[in-house]
């Protein structure tokens, strides 16, 4: 793919990601009051809304404002451009390569808009498991930071390393 392509792609990835998540966003934050739980697929899914001052997982909550501003909002803008930058300057990367690129930044950048409006807060909604094994609460730019990761590490696992290839170094 091209230096375009590449950005094209993930533009448009990225972009679906953050409308669908502030959309959602915006759909359960109007139709369920806080503190209401929604049970789907007999308990399997509950949709519950609150605000997350941490990350994953509530990580960092109980850190002071400035700390967590700075690692929530500069850390992530930090890996966000570092990301943008591997995209456009890395003409090996590969379609699923941009896709997985595309998926965390969809994902982080809408997560980031909630953290500027929402005073560095974060709305998640989304509760997975059987039972008592639960995941935490989360949203679907979480999901799609998720699935980008996975297909990064699917894509490293599947790419096979290339060695310059030496003839001298195959002569006995």
């Amino acid at each position: 793919m091209t230096t375009k392509q590449r950005f094209a792609t993930a533009l448009v990835c990225a972009l679906a990601w953050i409308v669908i998540d502030q959309f959602t966003k915006a759909l359960f934050k109007q139709i369920l009051s806080p503190g209401e739980v929604v049970s789907l697929f007999a308990g399997s899914l509950l949709v519950l809304p609150t605000y997350n001052d941490g990350a994953f997982l509530s990580l960092g909550a109980h850190m002071s404002g400035a700390m967590r501003a700075a690692i929530l909002v500069f850390g992530v803008l930090a890996i966000l451009i570092g990301l943008v930058g591997w995209l456009l300057r890395s003409s090996r990367l590969g379609r699923v390569d941009v896709m997985a690129i595309a998926c965390i930044l969809g994902g982080g950048l809408s997560n980031l808009v909630d953290r500027c409006v929402y005073d560095g807060r974060v709305f998640d909604f989304l509760n997975v498991g059987i039972g008592r094994l639960r995941t935490g609460i989360f949203n679907v730019a979480d999901i799609g930071i998720m699935l980008g990761v996975a297909l990064l590490l699917l894509s490293s696992v599947k790419r096979k390393p290339t060695l310059p290839r030496d003839r001298n170094s195959l002569r006995i």
